[in-house]
């Protein structure tokens, strides 16, 4: 952890309380004491999530085993129950984990997909903010066909360029260069009829998701005249088939 003269830099302060919402380090605590700015932006991620955790508590129904138990006893001979029972559980846990994920990307969705994007760069660290690839325009768009995306004409230097996991969903994460410094771009698909929160900032990055058929583009940056710019550039030329 990241101290000078005694106290936490912004960066590392953020990226702990990332991690861990309601952590309990105390140098944490005596940063936020002291800092007006760092106790709004804790407490606004300890409601996220909490909302998040609410969004995780989804109710079975009562009945719904005794229905499951009660169509394999039907379909099995007398002297198979027992295997077949034990199969309807493990069927029935991984179908019950298959919805649980889908839906929570659909509730999570609605929370917000700038803020969530925050969150991911300061996760990625350095890893993929500090790349030198120099992907060419032909590799970008074979990685973009694999989300039926295409980029039309120049979008200038791209550092890096790699699938990612996005909330449960397979993402592109890339890092171009913007007027003022690099600039972050996920590229995430998603379900006919999903609306991303367009903006969010925590103060140090900004974030903002534009929509282009199924999929959101969001622009992550120190710099917010970056964001609009590399959101407009890309918006102009990169298209989604259906």
């Amino acid at each position: 952890m990241t101290i000078e003269n005694g106290k936490m830099d912004d960066l590392e302060f953020r990226r702990t309380i990332y991690a861990d919402p309601n952590c309990n380090d105390e140098r944490v605590k005596e940063a936020a004491a002291k800092d007006p700015a760092k106790q709004e932006f804790w407490a606004e991620q300890k409601r996220i999530d909490a909302s998040l955790k609410s969004a995780m508590k989804i109710d079975v129904p009562d009945d719904l085993a005794n229905k499951l138990i009660l169509r394999q006893t039907m379909q099995t001979h007398q002297h198979d129950k027992k295997r077949a029972r034990v199969h309807l559980a493990l069927a029935a846990s991984l179908a019950f984990v298959v919805g649980v994920s889908f839906t929570l990307w659909q509730q999570q969705s609605y929370i917000d997909v700038s803020a969530q994007s925050i969150a991911h760069v300061y996760h990625e660290g350095p890893h993929a903010l500090e790349a030198n690839e120099n992907f060419s325009l032909q590799q970008v768009n074979a990685k973009l066909a694999q989300y039926g995306g295409h980029i039309d004409d120049e979008v200038g230097q791209i550092y890096y360029a790699n699938h990612c996991v996005y909330q449960g969903v397979k993402s592109l994460h890339m890092v171009m260069q913007g007027e003022n410094g690099k600039v972050t771009v996920f590229v995430i698909p998603h379900q006919e009829g999903y609306k991303a929160n367009d903006k969010a900032s925590d103060g140090y990055l900004t974030a903002e998701a534009v929509e282009l058929k199924n999929t959101s583009l969001v622009i992550v940056s120190e710099n917010v005249h970056d964001v609009e710019q590399t959101k407009d550039r890309l918006a102009k030329r990169i298209t989604f088939s259906a």
